[in-house]
Order: C-alpha cells, then sequence, then structure tokens
C-alpha cells in the first residue's frame, strides 16, 4: 500500500499515515510518500509508538517512510525510530512536529482560555489551535471534558473554524462548556454553536477534580 503525503502539512501524513494503518494487517507494509525530513521523523515516531516497524529512504527531493505493522515490539521500534528521526533531522531548529505517545488513566480535562495557541505572532497562534483542536478528533484517547473561557469562547460560537471538529468531539462523548460571563462580555451567548455554558466556580471545581488538567 502506497500513501501520498506530499505537499501535507502537519499533523497531516500521521493522521492519514494511523487511518490506513487500522486498516491493514500485521506484517503488511505502508509506504508513505512525504516531502520533507520533519514528516519523516513523525512517522518513524509513530510508528514506535504503535510497534511497527520503519525505514526511511530518500529520493531526490522526496522520501519513502516504509512502516510494517507490527514488525517490532514498541521498544525496539522507539530506538529504531530515534536514529531515523535524528537522521531526518526532525528536531524543534527545523520546524519538527514529532508526536508523543503517552498513555494514562483518568479523566482528561483541557481548558483553553485563548482563541490562538501559545504567544508571539496571534495569526500563527490561531492556526496551531486549528491544528490542535483537529489533531484530537485523530486520538485514540479523547479527553472527558473541553473547557473554553475568555478568548476561548470564541471557538465554540458562530464563526470558528474549529467548530467542526468541536462539534465532532461532543458527539463522541465528549463534555464541551464554554464560560457564560465570557460570553456576556463578548456578545456571544446566542451564538454558540456547540456545547453548554457554564460557570466560574463549576470551571474551578472541575480543573481542580481532574485526574489530568492541559490548560492552553
Amino acid at each position: 500500500m502506497q500513501l501520498d503525503a506530499r505537499g501535507k502539512a502537519c499533523p497531516m501524513p500521521v493522521v492519514l499515515a494511523i487511518k490506513e494503518l487500522e486498516k491493514m494487517n500485521n506484517g503488511e507494509v505502508l509506504e508513505v510518500l512525504v516531502d520533507n525530513d520533519a514528516a519523516v521523523g513523525n512517522l518513524t515516531r509513530m510508528a514506535a509508538g504503535k510497534g511497527a516497524s520503519a525505514e526511511a529512504v530518500k529520493a531526490g527531493d522526496d522520501w519513502c517512510v516504509s512502516i510494517v505493522k507490527g514488525g517490532v515490539q514498541a521498544a525496539s521500534g522507539a530506538a529504531n525510530a530515534g536514529a531515523l528521526a535524528g537522521a531526518a533531522g526532525s528536531g524543534p531548529a527545523d520546524g519538527g512536529c514529532a508526536p508523543m505517545y503517552v498513555k494514562d488513566k483518568g479523566s482528561l480535562v483541557i481548558a483553553i482560555g485563548a482563541d490562538h495557541m501559545g504567544e508571539g505572532d496571534e495569526k500563527l497562534g490561531k492556526i496551531l489551535m486549528k491544528s490542535y483542536l483537529f489533531s484530537l478528533t485523530q486520538q485514540e484517547e479523547l479527553p472527558t471534558q473541553l473547557i473554553f473561557f475568555n478568548g476561548g469562547v470564541k471557538l465554540t460560537t458562530e464563526g470558528s473554524e474549529s467548530l467542526k471538529d468541536i462539534q465532532e468531539l461532543s458527539g463522541r462523548g465528549v463534555e464541551v462548556f464554554s464560560c457564560g460571563t465570557c460570553l456576556d462580555f463578548y456578545g456571544l451567548k446566542e451564538k454558540l454553536q456547540v456545547g453548554g455554558i457554564t460557570n466560574m466556580y463549576a470551571i474551578a471545581e472541575a480543573m481542580q477534580n481532574a485526574d489530568r488538567l492541559v490548560r492552553l
């Protein structure tokens, strides 16, 4: 099976590869074509996390990453992936966005306080937030709750470019809440498109009682 992911921005090469691997049997090979070093590192790390073996071969300006489903145990795969990722240059210096595979139990609450991710260029921050919310829909483990406050409520209201992804998460059982005071402040209460309205007491309680809390 060959997958052409050239021209696809992070995290799409990994997302598409995971979907194809889910359809395949152990021992089958997925060849993923990519056109940048960061994608090579991301794919090899993903393979390690899935207990697969991976080999990257450069052909001209492109790379072909061959992933054998179930080819190795996760531990040995991690070693192979580390070597390949290092060769491909998937670190922060070259713009890599290598995935991490951490499994844990208990409730996971993600609290989002802005319509952008990180500080610096706001336009870039909005692109990152959109990519993050889409990436959540592709995870095997979904958060228990998504809580939006302050500027984050702009993501759950009319005009948000992330509405489709948040609605998908809600449809899959993720509880979605937006701060009522924040909706009022921005004049958005009547434009809420997904989830329910909550208050700061409930937000504080949810964040304090979460087994795991991620705040953006």
